[in-house]
């Protein structure tokens, strides 16, 4: 045993120790429930607490964890958050090694350990589920570069690790497509159609059974950033990296795309770069030659502007650690007296999010944590023109009755929003505050459910409402093909526009949930 730890140590080198190490402090220390772990924490408790369901009404009226990762949640889930994360660092590192010592570059151990920290400051900063993800395409792309004869077991053990790398993070997925275009342009096709095919599979399965159509926000500075990232390798890697040149070439058209075209990908096109340009640029400066040219120069700096980029952006960038706020008892208490699971809440998000993780499981949010979604479903707020009038007219239509406004920083989209709130709109009437919380009630909510139905409880998996009279009823919930009516008589449900009419054959108690089954929901035949 002692040996086999040995060779490991020989072949991985201290990169896999450092992930463990660096991994352990972050889950004791660094893994408050803020910034994108309050994301992670809110979807694994979704599928942790309801695993049949496959619309999470407690977001934007309904979104669905399989859209944001089909795999991560229930990892996390059935492992914890924290485990999870760890124990993809550490994989990710122990693949990562395993790719620099076969690709023959020199100090192997130098730039695996670097590769390893630059792992974990992306785990830093709470993106678990595409943690899990890159460290799975890793391990892909282990296997696809593991030179010839590419045999049967390995092709199937790449296409199984690509399309479950794309399970867990579509962005994963999405760079193992510049890492398989690298290798079909190169000739080795095996290997490439391996790594391209799943992920294509896997995202359009995906997208075909649980849509999302959400743009993520970019920048024209991620995108020069990343695009200049690539272009300093291909200008500047050893004369022997073809493949490499070829994936820089083509991530930077990539990321030019995600800027002339909108698309959920936005400006996460730049992640890959963030968090591994620095490796192969510290490779290309470990190799053997003159140290003293305009090259190496060029390289060292190339090298220290990416190591501060993922510095900077992952560790000091990170939004303010999130114990459970003060008051957080107390605010929860006032809700439940005021029965606000009755309607939705817009809890104004805040700087690290622990809205969307800390009241998800009592009370419906208008809003949550996933920027897609936000800028599709709630543009007002990204369009620079929030005015009381909009911002009236958003309450109401998305049946929010109460608001809640917290002291602490508020996320850059919600800026707006909390000084409309501050100059005191009359459709708002203040109800309750603390020295940490302020909850307003809308004057003229509309109901979840329209009249004479009434709504009972609303929370993450279900809707339960009274309907005193046979007929069809409109619900303030988007529609979606998983919805389905359950109650004492016949039951169905159909799109009515962007929202979802029940249709009812006897009064009496219905509930409304999304239950994974197929076919999915109970749709309306006529």
């Amino acid at each position: 045993m002692r040996g086999l730890a040995a060779d490991g140590l020989r072949t991985l080198g201290p990169g896999p120790l450092l992930a463990l190490a660096l991994g352990l402090v972050w889950a004791r220390f660094l893994a408050d429930v803020s910034g994108d772990l309050a994301a992670q924490a809110a979807w694994t408790d979704f599928v942790a607490r309801h695993p049949g369901s496959a619309d999470d009404l407690a977001w934007y009226g309904g979104a669905y964890p399989a859209a944001y990762s089909l795999a991560a949640p229930q990892l996390m889930a059935l492992l914890g958050v924290r485990v999870a994360g760890v124990a993809s660092v550490v994989a990710g590192a122990a693949f990562l090694a395993l790719l620099v010592r076969r690709s023959g570059v020199h100090r192997p151990w130098t730039v695996s350990t670097w590769g390893a920290f630059a792992l974990w400051c992306d785990l830093a900063a709470g993106r678990v589920s595409f943690a899990v993800g890159l460290a799975v395409a890793l391990g892909a792309v282990v296997l696809a570069l593991g030179g010839p004869p590419v045999g049967r077991g390995r092709v199937v053990g790449c296409v199984f690790a690509s399309a479950l790398a794309t399970a867990a993070s579509p962005l994963a997925g999405l760079f193992l497509e510049v890492v398989a275009a690298a290798l079909l342009l190169t000739g080795r096709r095996a290997g490439g159609w391996a790594l391209a095919v799943p992920p294509v599979l896997v995202v359009a399965g995906a997208a075909l059974l649980f849509p999302s159509y959400g743009v993520d926000p970019n920048s024209g500075w991620t995108v020069l950033v990343t695009v200049a990232c690539a272009a300093l390798l291909v200008l500047l890697a050893p004369a022997g990296w073809r493949t490499a040149r070829v994936a820089a070439a083509v991530y930077a058209l990539g990321a030019v795309a995600t800027w002339v075209v909108d698309t959920p990908i936005g400006g996460n096109v730049g992640r890959l770069a963030m968090v591994l340009a620095s490796v192969p640029f510290l490779a290309a400066l470990c190799a053997p030659g003159p140290r003293r040219t305009l090259r190496s120069v060029a390289l060292a700096l190339a090298f220290a502007a990416t190591a501060y980029w993922v510095v900077a952006a992952d560790l000091v960038g990170l939004p303010p650690r999130a114990p459970v706020p003060a008051g957080a008892a107390a605010l929860g208490d006032e809700l439940r007296r005021l029965h606000a699971d009755r309607a939705r809440v817009e809890a104004v998000p805040m700087l690290n999010h622990w809205e969307s993780w800390g009241l998800a499981d009592a009370v419906q949010l208008a809003r949550g944590w996933n920027r897609q979604l936000d800028a599709q479903r709630d543009p007002l707020f990204y369009e620079g023109t929030l005015t009381p009038d909009r911002y009236h007219a958003w309450l109401r239509r998305w049946a929010v009755r109460y608001v809640v406004l917290s002291a602490t920083p508020p996320d850059v989209a919600a800026l707006d929003e909390v000084a409309l709130i501050r100059s005191a709109p009359p459709f708002l009437r203040p109800v309750w505050q603390s020295d940490s919380w302020q909850v307003y009630e809308v004057t003229d909510p509309t109901p979840l459910a329209d009249p004479p139905a009434r709504t009972q409880r609303a929370d993450a998996a279900q809707v339960l409402l009274t309907v005193p009279i046979a007929g069809t009823i409109r619900l303030r919930v988007p529609w979606s093909r998983w919805l389905a009516a359950h109650g004492p008589g016949s039951a169905c449900l159909r799109r009515d526009g962007d929202w979802t009419a029940l249709r009812v054959g006897a009064p009496g108690t219905y509930r409304l949930t999304a239950p994974y089954a197929w076919p999915p929901g109970t749709p309306c035949r006529a």
